[in-house]
């Protein structure tokens, strides 16, 4: 890519970027929200067209007018959104035969049986065996993880040239994600390149040959690692954010008065082991477990949005027992869900909207909205949690994850919270915006209790103040973060496999993969 631009209207996104890659390497990008990643792989992906520069593949100048004409060029997209892969109302073999049946050589008469033979061929790309019963039932019913993975299946059996994942691990486990580097350096290795984005240093580490820094839509510098010591990460990180990695560093607070206790609570019925947990204000707790822990569970169930097998809940010394979310948001206890895109964020309307949601009565007079004071709140939230937007009317789309994971949490910020939880919050968020939204938490831990849900071993480091680490359903540690080694926490966890992973199959090799992808 050449001295590519973008501009949408004032805002420059992309400030004449360019960037080369040679055939098997993997090149690692990082960037902060709203550095312009998203919008450079748009336009690699074919899917936004730039306002100046070129794109050059084997040294010829390329054009994609839209993402089937980049497809064909050999360019597969994985973006960090699942969703954006999938059509929830189709079946998950539909979905992972999606390229063969939208094909013009399929037959017109559609087959269940014919495409669930595909469906299991494109799966076996990555390793992955989803029984009859996966397979028949619509995507929206299968987990986040599910998803990503029916999407890098679909993506690596195109055969591309060149695979582009965006945070493809954002919903992955620790075993998921182990499965794919495995396999991407296979493919690397037999000559398939590969522009891998995240905001983990850990991945960059183990997987990426050289890494770009990409900050305020210019590209600051591209990085190799040193022989024998890996990246330099304080000149890397120097270069993201343009200030040293010690300037992002913060202190334990301290735990102040109980605020919240649970007592007596299992998940299931039959769970043998009830768990006990107490929330103090002004201390960020963590809750870290892998996927199927019953992270989830446990929070919707505090903010009453769900049931679980039996559990007594105290807020402020007074029972609290909320039947539906809007008992809880009344006593200030408040939850930013998993999947900001299905269950946080309203498609097609402004952030003003979107932010103000919650305590919309706030900002009505009689039956009309009161627009200007609605715009002013929104736009003080937006300076305080540094939302990169052109304005409180902008559509939320318009926005990066990151940014769209600011204003989700900024909402809760216009109420008085007693309780925030927060499920994965920082699922695709670089490491600066976990420090501008760990500060953010931090003061309203002045009033409030905090507890945040991670399946990442180093976003618990980065943001807690205590971990508590929880496997199905049963707290198996729960450490100041003084005492919280990485080591200890991962032993802690008990790494598990996914169900949709075979037990007794290693990741498939380089000299295997010829006849999968």
């Amino acid at each position: 890519m050449r001295d590519i631009s973008k501009s949408y209207g004032p805002n420059r996104v992309l400030r004449g970027v360019g960037l080369r890659i040679g055939a098997g390497d993997i090149y690692g990008l990082m960037g902060a929200n709203g550095a312009g990643k998203s919008t450079l792989i748009k336009i690699l992906s074919g899917a936004e067209s730039p306002d100046g520069g070129e794109i050059l593949r084997d040294g010829e100048v390329v054009v994609f007018p839209d993402p089937l004409a980049a497809q064909r060029s050999g360019i597969g997209t994985v973006h960090q959104n699942p969703n954006d892969g999938v059509i929830l109302d189709m079946t998950v073999a539909e979905n992972l035969a999606l390229d063969r049946l939208g094909d013009r050589s399929s037959p017109i008469l559609f087959s269940r049986r014919r495409t669930e033979a595909q469906a299991v061929e494109v799966a076996a790309t990555l390793g992955l065996r989803f029984d009859r019963q996966t397979l028949r039932s619509p995507v929206r019913d299968v987990g986040v993880s599910e998803r990503q993975l029916l999407v890098l299946a679909r993506a690596l059996s195109r055969k591309p040239r060149l695979l582009i994942l965006d945070e493809p691990t954002s919903a992955l486990s620790a075993e998921e994600s182990a499965r794919l580097f495995d396999l991407v350096r296979a493919l690397a290795a037999d000559g398939m390149t590969v522009l891998f984005v995240t905001h983990k240093l850990a991945e960059i580490d183990q997987l990426c040959d050289r890494v770009g820094v990409l900050r305020d839509g210019a590209m600051q510098g591209e990085f190799e690692p040193i022989p024998g010591r890996g990246f330099d990460w304080t000149t890397v990180l120097t270069a993201l954010f343009d200030r040293t990695p010690a300037e992002s560093e913060r202190a334990e607070l301290p735990p102040g008065e109980p605020v919240l206790s649970l007592e007596g609570v299992r998940l299931r019925e039959d769970d043998p082991h009830p768990l006990d947990l107490e929330l103090h204000r002004g201390h960020v707790t963590v809750l870290l477990g892998l996927l199927g822990s019953g992270k989830t569970e446990l929070l919707e169930w505090i903010f009453g949005a769900t049931s679980i097998g039996a559990g007594r809940r105290t807020l402020d010394g007074r029972p609290f027992d909320p039947g539906y979310p809007g008992a809880a948001i009344k006593r200030g206890v408040y939850l930013v869900p998993e999947s900001r895109h299905e269950q946080a964020i309203i498609p097609g309307w402004p952030i003003r909207s979107q932010l103000t949601l919650p305590f919309a009565g706030m900002f009505t007079r009689g039956t009309l909205m009161r627009t200007g004071a609605e715009r002013r709140a929104t736009a003080t939230m937006m300076r305080d949690l540094g939302v990169v937007a052109a304005g409180p009317d902008a559509p939320i789309e318009t926005l990066s994850g990151g940014n769209q994971q600011k204003v989700v949490i900024g909402r809760w910020l216009l109420g008085e919270p007693r309780v925030l939880l927060l499920d994965e919050p920082f699922r695709g968020v670089d490491i600066n915006a976990r420090h501008d939204i760990g500060a953010t938490v931090r003061e309203l831990a002045a009033t409030a209790a905090v507890l945040v849900a991670t399946s990442d071993v180093d976003e618990a480091l980065e943001v807690g103040d205590r971990i508590v680490v929880l496997d199905r359903g049963r707290i198996t540690a729960d450490l100041a973060l003084g005492d919280a080694g990485r080591e200890r926490l991962i032993t802690a966890m008990s790494v598990r496999r996914t169900p949709s992973l075979p037990p007794s199959e290693a990741a498939p090799s380089a000299a295997g993969k010829e006849s999968h992808a």
